[in-house]
């Protein structure tokens, strides 16, 4: 045999093995990172495309039921007690959300309402997708409240959608998105950023610690929401105060707080930022990274859940075949 006859064989036999392997682990899809995130007036769902592409999809404002759900603070009385709600919704939950079938007569009234919001989020995103979608993401502004995320769970399974990842706190996508360019090595003392949701009818106030590129709430001071207060802008001052005056064990906030997060539906309010000035240090205030839109949080937690659909342990684990057959997003080689 030449040698130019030799090197077309070996080519030939490199070739079909490369094609061996490829049809034995197919190129896995790349479908769209989907995330919805609910706060106590309004859900918002964004979505994260190749390229790194971010598209804010929609913020919807939540029924008077669902407002009032996420405000209150002991659970609803549940609607599914009678036999036939025992019997049948388990099994009516497992058919696929083409047949149409609404059982929401053996569900509570707060996961009826949530599941609304939820469902006019998933129709925006699907409407922009063009087909339907299995998988999303969520992140609640509460995650303190075992009841809200429980109904909100079970809201986003009776819409026949899988959860990619666990629900989060809707702040630390934020404040990750904005975190410092630099933070401490493992040597050194972690930083502490000081994170301020402030919107229209609620505020927070958290601390968290950034060291080695990783971002962790310091716990129990990244607590629940205040909601509704007469003087809102009065309660924040107080809550800073206090902050200011019940420090975390061993740790000097006027010293070790190096960066401020300012977000929420009012981030750029001026009389906000007047107090700010008054109660903060000078720098601290100049230099506050402050989120302008609702859509930063969603954003990046679209971009973890794209991240973690290319994994294998994501295609071993997380399926949901039915609602893939009917989906555009999901087939080999398909990618948005």
């Amino acid at each position: 045999m030449t040698s130019g006859r030799l090197l077309m064989v070996l080519v030939l036999q490199l070739l079909f093995t490369v094609l061996g392997v490829a049809g034995q682990h197919p190129t896995r899809p790349r479908a769209p990172g989907v995330a919805f995130e609910l706060t106590p007036d309004y859900g918002v769902a964004a979505i994260h495309l190749k390229g790194g592409t971010f598209v804010p999809i929609a913020r919807v404002q939540g029924s008077p039921a669902y407002q009032a759900f996420m405000r209150k603070k002991s659970a609803s009385a549940k609607a599914e007690d009678s036999t036939l709600c025992r019997l049948l919704a388990p099994a009516l939950d497992r058919l696929p959300s083409a047949f149409g079938i609404d059982i929401d007569t053996c569900r509570d009234a707060d996961v009826v309402s949530t599941k609304a919001l939820l469902a006019t989020l998933k129709t925006a995103v699907e409407s922009y997708l063009g087909t339907n979608i299995c998988f999303a993401s969520l992140s609640l502004d509460d995650i303190g409240d075992q009841h809200q995320i429980d109904v909100a769970q079970e809201a986003l399974q009776a819409l026949h959608l899988r959860q990619v990842l666990p629900t989060v706190r809707g702040d630390k996508p934020v404040v990750v998105a904005h975190k410092p360019d630099a933070s401490p090595g493992l040597d050194e003392t972690p930083s502490i950023i000081l994170a301020l949701d402030y919107s229209l009818h609620w505020f927070n106030v958290g601390l968290y610690t950034s060291s080695e590129g990783y971002v962790d709430p310091v716990d129990p001071l990244v607590s629940g929401r205040k909601i509704d207060e007469e003087h809102q802008l009065d309660a924040l001052r107080d809550a800073l105060r206090y902050l200011f005056d019940h420090p975390p064990p061993e740790v000097n906030l006027v010293k070790d707080i190096r960066h401020l997060v300012v977000y929420g539906d009012d981030s750029n309010n001026s009389a906000l930022h007047d107090l700010l000035a008054e109660v903060l240090d000078a720098d601290l205030v100049r230099d506050a990274r402050v989120s302008s839109s609702v859509f930063d949080g969603p954003s990046y937690t679209a971009a973890v859940m794209y991240e973690t659909m290319d994994t294998v342990d994501f295609e071993m684990d997380v399926r949901s075949p039915s609602c893939q057959r009917r989906s555009k997003l999901y087939g080999d080689h398909s990618e948005l």
